[in-house]
């Protein structure tokens, strides 16, 4: 009997009746080789309300290139709506102070 599996992840991917003594063989399976083209690895955000997930995630996205399992770190929306002419209004207000004229 062959089986085989990914040589990647180590993900199932068959076996086959042969003569002779068992034995495994290594391929790739369709996520790993899909990842093995990516340019970089990928980040998976976890809600911080389900951060016990992150070392299950962390194992089932195993592979090469890794992808990155993180739990979102950010405490409220840092966005903020403006209305529109806001941001004009903003940007028309002087902030600087006004610098000592020097005499001589």
């Amino acid at each position: 009997m062959l089986v085989t599996v990914c040589a990647w992840c180590e993900r199932f991917l068959g076996m086959r009746e042969t003569e002779g003594a068992s034995s495994i063989s290594h391929g790739i399976c369709r996520a790993c080789a899909t990842r093995h083209h990516w340019p970089e690895p990928p980040t998976l955000v976890v809600s911080r309300s389900r951060a016990a997930l992150q070392r299950v995630l962390q194992e089932l996205m195993r592979g090469t290139p890794e992808i990155h399992v993180v739990v979102d770190r950010r405490q409220a929306e840092r966005r903020q709506g403006h209305e529109p002419g806001a941001l004009d209004e903003r940007r028309a207000l002087s902030r600087r102070r006004a610098t000592p004229a020097i005499v001589c």
